[in-house]
């Protein structure tokens, strides 16, 4: 169960970053770095995440050979993981298979744990120059997982990642569990870019802050899995 816990919040916060750039009209490449404190079960350390966007498809490397790769066209999203040279195919068309499970008894339950991992925003009247960028604090509350985000319209990028919407409601069309957590409403009550968030995970703090974004197109490439990996799809 640790291991689940452990996969869920990288995974999740992939997710969020994931759909903040669905509309972005530029290519995007930025880095954070995260620092986790006293999280239970895990060394107390820091690592560097990159995130490269288009307008066709994201890319987010959260370090340890684990890559997020969404195509929005077809709506899939694909778990790399260098070590094993694997790579899962999840397809967001789809509702998550839950076994035992099957047609509107399956939709209840989906919009059920929605509800339990739902989003909630809230702004504070506060504000603190971070990066050298002046930011406004949020409360934000993504499932149990509780933080503080400062964010910023000053940033490079900030009114491409804003114009954001589409590919995340054409999926929470399909899966009430994405339209329960509501990444897009997420983004559009947020009023600025991410410059660091303080997340409360499993009784410690993850702390990442942007160090570096830039507007520059991508190599397509970098969206692609490679030919010797071992593709499986997530049931």
């Amino acid at each position: 169960m640790r291991g689940k816990k452990r996969l869920f919040y990288p995974l999740l916060l992939a997710l969020v970053a994931t759909f903040f750039a669905g509309q972005a009209r530029a290519d995007l490449y930025w880095e954070t770095r995260s620092v986790s404190v006293n999280i239970s079960g895990q060394s107390n350390g820091n690592s560097i995440q990159r995130y490269y966007f288009t307008p066709y498809a994201s890319r987010v490397e959260l370090g340890a050979g684990n890559v997020t790769i969404v195509r929005y066209k077809s709506m899939k999203l694909f778990l790399l993981n260098a070590g094993k040279r694997s790579c899962t195919e999840i397809n967001l068309k789809k509702l998550p298979q839950i076994p035992g499970m099957e047609g509107e008894n399956q939709k209840e339950l989906a919009q059920m744990l929605g509800g339990v991992m739902g989003t909630q925003v809230h702004p504070v009247d506060r504000y603190e120059t971070i990066a050298g960028y002046r930011c406004r604090e949020y409360h934000v509350r993504i499932a149990i997982v509780n933080g503080e985000y400062w964010v910023s319209k000053d940033v490079e990028g900030y009114r491409e990642l804003k114009a954001i919407g589409r590919e995340a409601e054409e999926v929470a069309e399909y899966n009430p569990l994405f339209r329960q957590v509501d990444i897009a409403g997420l983004v559009r009550k947020l009023d600025g870019f991410p410059v660091r968030t303080v997340n409360h995970v499993m009784g410690g703090t993850v702390t990442t802050t942007l160090t570096k974004i830039v507007r520059s197109p991508l190599d397509p490439a970098l969206f692609t899995i490679p030919r010797n990996y071992t593709m499986k799809k997530m049931l």
